[in-house]
């Protein structure tokens, strides 16, 4: 889906391609195109040499210095367009908006052309005069921060799903804000990637899903998608969007879903030696694949300010905003490296949530008196202390 169907290079061979495919588009007559096939081609045509220049790897992004064997440090996107925390359970197709009461989604109809690589050297003539109305849908989802992703669905009809022998091609998708435009627009079927992005022409067998993203490129356009917008197809159709509300939104409201993103140390600024430790880990035992593991490792103390650690363990369900009810435990009995067996009995229980990506609130009940251990139950607030390296929430 990301990759490149066609490319053309040479002056002589894209003249022509030009040529062909106004002569297929001309035989075929799409009067719904508010531009001619051939300016759309053109556009097209000019759109992939731009694409070839403003997508290209920072120099030494992902390389150790010239001369030496240090690996690459691994790193997290600097031109992120969104939160990685965002999109972490993957693009959500044919689901918009998030909740109901979002803005509703903005989609009209387009009508896309075939595979002009098919118009010469022996290729599909049918493909060739080809095209096809999809419909494509363009919508924001409310992320943490107060920032906003953007997505575009375009949707085949039904009856042609995945058909190899006829079918259209992407389309050239420009954005203005601002003072500012990029053309081509880096789209990615994948969430929280760096380099991929889905080419001009590249061929649209089946109905898919993709996210705006920035070019890894500091030279390039980057832009800002909480601001306002107009996003353009084949210079045919556009879509305008506002700057981004987050009160327009409930899931900008729910907190954050709970996912690897959020595995780090919490702690309050204004106390020392407190603090939590969460996990999230992939449920291996779940046969649904809709589990998680929850886990929260509490280093703090007991009535006479003694180390005392308790461990909270439990089930979330993938999407969940909150975990809820998690059973906590202490040890005892146990021996110092590993020499002996502890005794683990259960303290009582808590909930944890996310507002954002750097805050934690949690709530406990519990009773360790039968050791001298903790006991009281309250809510708290606390801060992240840092970032897992490369793995960046917000």
């Amino acid at each position: 889906m990301s990759s490149i169907a066609v490319c053309w290079r040479g002056s002589a061979l894209t003249a022509l391609l030009v040529a062909c495919t106004t002569a297929a588009f001309a035989a075929e007559g799409t009067p719904s195109r508010a531009v001619s096939a051939s300016a759309a081609m053109a556009a097209r045509q000019s759109a992939l040499a731009t694409a070839q220049g403003a997508n290209q790897k920072p120099r030494g992004a992902r390389q150790a210095a010239a001369g030496t064997t240090q690996a690459g440090e691994i790193y997290a996107n600097p031109f992120r367009a969104y939160p990685p925390s965002c999109l972490g359970d993957g693009l959500p197709f044919r689901t918009f908006p998030q909740s109901t009461g979002d803005p509703a989604p903005q989609q009209q109809s387009l009508t896309l052309p075939g595979d002009p690589g098919q118009c010469f050297g022996g290729g599909n003539a049918q493909e060739c005069n080809y095209s096809e109305v999809v419909t494509v849908t363009v919508w924001r989802v409310a992320c943490a921060n107060n920032q906003a992703a953007v997505l575009v669905e375009i949707d085949r009809p039904a009856a042609n799903e995945a058909n190899t022998t006829l079918y259209p091609t992407f389309p050239f998708v420009g954005i203005a804000q601002g003072n500012s435009t990029l053309a081509p627009v880096r789209m990615a079927d994948d969430p929280n990637t760096i380099y991929s992005t889905t080419s001009v022409n590249t061929a649209v067998y089946s109905s898919d899903i993709y996210v705006l993203e920035n070019y890894a490129n500091d030279q390039a356009t980057q832009v800002d998608y909480t601001k306002a917008f107009v996003l353009s197809l084949d210079n045919t159709i556009s879509f305008t969007f506002p700057d981004y509300n987050k009160s327009q939104y409930a899931a900008a409201n729910q907190g954050v879903p709970i996912s690897g993103y959020l595995s780090t140390n919490w702690y309050n600024p204004l106390e020392s030696g407190e603090g939590m430790l969460t996990q999230i880990y992939d449920d291996y035992n779940d046969t649904t694949g809709t589990k998680r593991t929850f886990t929260a490792a509490w280093y703090t103390f007991d009535p006479l300010g003694l180390p005392f650690w308790l461990y909270a363990q439990g089930s979330i369900t993938i999407g969940d905003r909150a975990a809820n009810n998690i059973q906590v435990f202490y040890a005892s009995n146990g021996k110092f490296a590993g020499s002996g067996n502890a005794t683990f009995t259960q303290w009582g229980t808590a909930n944890f949530s996310f507002p954002d990506c750097d805050h934690m609130v949690f709530t406990y009940t519990g009773n360790a008196d039968a050791v001298n251990g903790p006991t009281g139950s309250g809510t708290r607030t606390w801060s992240r202390l840092t970032n897992i390296n490369s793995l960046v929430c917000n």
